[in-house]
């Protein structure tokens, strides 16, 4: 084999191991699919069961504070009310952990 087909063989793979890596510098690029939330009302009245019907989030933090329990479900692309295809936020108590009501839901757009 001659130096030069070494050569061009070796920029060959280097070129070819560069343009594999592309979708791990890339990967923020990816467009999440929008999820559509089911309507709630954030009244102190309504009971949810939310493990039977909430879509799965793309992050759920659970807590405490003092007898309540915490939820706060967030979906990075959801249609959810008057909102579309935005980034959604809801946060929800609990005294028996079963029974959730709504108490705070926010957007931020894209």
């Amino acid at each position: 084999m001659s130096v030069k087909y070494i050569k061009s063989m070796l920029g060959l793979g280097l070129v070819l191991s560069l343009t594999s890596c592309r979708s791990l510098f890339f990967a923020t690029d990816i467009i999440p699919s929008t999820v559509q939330v089911p309507y709630m009302k954030n009244s102190s009245n309504e009971c949810y069961y939310l493990d039977d019907f909430m879509p799965t989030p793309d992050a759920l933090i659970t807590g405490r504070n003092g007898n309540l329990s915490l939820r706060y479900y967030s979906y990075k692309a959801a249609t959810y009310k008057e909102w579309d295809n935005t980034k959604i936020n809801l946060s929800f108590y609990s005294n028996d952990m079963r029974c959730w009501s709504l108490f705070e839901e926010f957007y931020t757009s894209h």
